[in-house]
C-alpha cells in the first residue's frame, strides 16, 4: 500500500485524478485546516465555511478526471475564496420582487409571514437538520445542479436511491416549510 502523507501535491494529484480515495482523502485532511480558516475569516459562519470546503472538494473529486490543476495549493485557496465571495453575493438569495410576488398565486400569510431573510435561516436550519449523506445529496441537487445520474456516481449508489434521498429531504422541508415550499423550490437553484 502507497504511503500518501509524504507525497508532493504533483503527485497526489495524479492519484485522485485516476479516482485513488486514499489519495484525495489525505488531500482533503492536508489543506482543510488551513482553507477552513482561511474561509471562515471571510464569510464568518462555521456552517457556510463548511458548505464552501465540501462544495470545492466535491468538484474536484467529481471533476477529477478533466480539471487541469497545475499549482494545487493555489488552485484550492482561490477556489475556496471565490466560492465563499459567491456565497456572499447570495447571501440575500431568496430577493422577493413585488413584481414576481404579485405574479405567483402564492396564499397572503406566505407573504405576511416569512421575509427572505427568515426564509432563508429556517432553509438552512431543517436542511442541517437532514442526515449527512441525505443533506450533501440535497446540495449537490438543489445548491449544485447536479444531475440525480451524477450524483449516484458520485456516491455509488444507485439513482433509485439518490431519488429516495430526495424524497426524504423535499418531505422533510415540506413538514418544516409547510406552504413555503413551493417557493423554496422554485428559488432553488439560487442557493449556491
Amino acid at each position: 500500500m502507497k504511503d500518501f502523507h509524504n507525497l508532493p501535491d504533483e503527485e497526489l494529484l495524479s492519484e485522485v485524478k485516476v479516482g485513488n480515495e486514499l489519495a484525495f482523502k489525505q488531500l482533503y485532511y492536508k489543506y482543510w485546516e488551513g482553507l477552513y480558516s482561511a474561509t471562515l475569516n471571510v464569510l464568518d459562519d462555521k456552517g457556510h465555511t463548511e458548505d464552501v470546503l465540501h462544495e470545492v472538494f466535491t468538484t474536484i473529486w467529481t471533476r477529477r478526471k478533466t480539471l487541469k490543476i497545475t499549482h494545487l495549493k493555489s488552485y484550492l485557496y482561490a477556489a475556496v475564496r471565490n466560492k465563499a465571495f459567491k456565497k456572499i453575493k447570495n447571501s440575500h438569495f431568496l430577493e422577493f420582487h413585488e413584481q414576481i410576488l404579485s405574479e405567483m398565486a402564492s396564499p397572503a400569510k406566505i407573504e405576511l409571514e416569512y421575509d427572505e431573510r427568515d426564509l432563508y435561516l429556517r432553509v438552512e436550519k431543517y436542511v442541517q437538520e437532514l442526515p449527512a449523506r441525505c443533506r450533501a445529496i440535497f446540495y449537490m441537487s438543489r445548491y449544485q445542479n447536479y444531475s440525480n445520474t451524477e450524483i449516484a456516481t458520485h456516491f455509488n449508489i444507485s439513482q433509485r436511491t439518490v431519488e429516495n434521498q430526495l424524497y426524504l429531504a423535499t418531505k422533510h422541508l415540506r413538514g418544516k416549510l409547510g406552504e413555503a415550499l413551493p417557493l423554496v423550490l422554485f428559488f432553488g437553484p439560487v442557493f449556491a
